[in-house]
């Protein structure tokens, strides 16, 4: 008499995810790229990929390995970085999450990795790109870009997308003062020095 109940709570469970996980992929769809057909990885790519995800390449959505690392790394009592993919942060970014539960964690995962089936790697890292949060009313890469160095992102020098790359830690304040300039020169410094290790990945 009590299965029946049961089984129905759970049949609307499941539904409501697959309903979440439709409406979340055709929102990520709308903004995402139409296709990767502009060339090889930009500098600014390579640079984001260094600072956040360099094994951006090689995993689908949730890299294994670097979770394994970090959660290592918490139970010594060491300092440790967050685990997140660029294909994560792009999911969080797209559809606003903002409650990180263990639940919208794991559901960030799968939608992370239902994403990669859906669409290529470029357009993941472009899309995160258009879409991410690069400071005081700087929204998008291409915004960074034209309001730091009157350019658009394509456009700029190495070290100058090494220092938007190294922003998406640091978001430039509203009023920055020099100690953020030197951060985020700090950053985009070891950003460029470990550039070749995602660069032969991404080959």
């Amino acid at each position: 008499m009590t299965s029946q109940p049961f089984n129905t709570r759970h049949y609307r469970k499941v539904r409501n995810i697959l309903i979440d996980l439709n409406r979340d992929l055709l929102s990520i769809s709308s903004r995402m790229c139409e296709s990767d057909k502009y060339g090889e990885f930009s500098d600014l790519e390579y640079y984001v990929m260094a600072l956040e995800d360099r094994r951006f390449v090689n995993h689908c959505g949730f890299d294994f390995k670097s979770s394994a690392r970090e959660f290592i790394k918490k139970l010594k009592g060491k300092k440790h970085g967050g685990a997140s993919t660029i294909d994560m942060q792009m999911v969080r970014t797209i559809t606003g999450f903002k409650d990180m539960t263990i639940y919208r964690k794991l559901y960030e995962i799968l939608l992370s990795w239902l994403v990669n089936f859906h669409f290529t790697k470029k357009q993941i890292i472009r899309c995160y790109l258009k879409n991410a949060f690069f400071g005081s009313h700087l929204i998008g890469a291409e915004k960074a870009t034209n309001t730091l160095f009157n350019k658009l992102p394509y456009m700029l020098s190495k070290d100058e997308s090494a220092f938007v790359a190294a922003m998406l830690l640091r978001p430039k304040p509203l009023s920055p003062k020099d100690e953020w300039f030197y951060v985020v020169k700090s950053r985009a410094s070891y950003a460029k020095s470990v550039r070749v290790l995602v660069k032969e990945s991404a080959k």
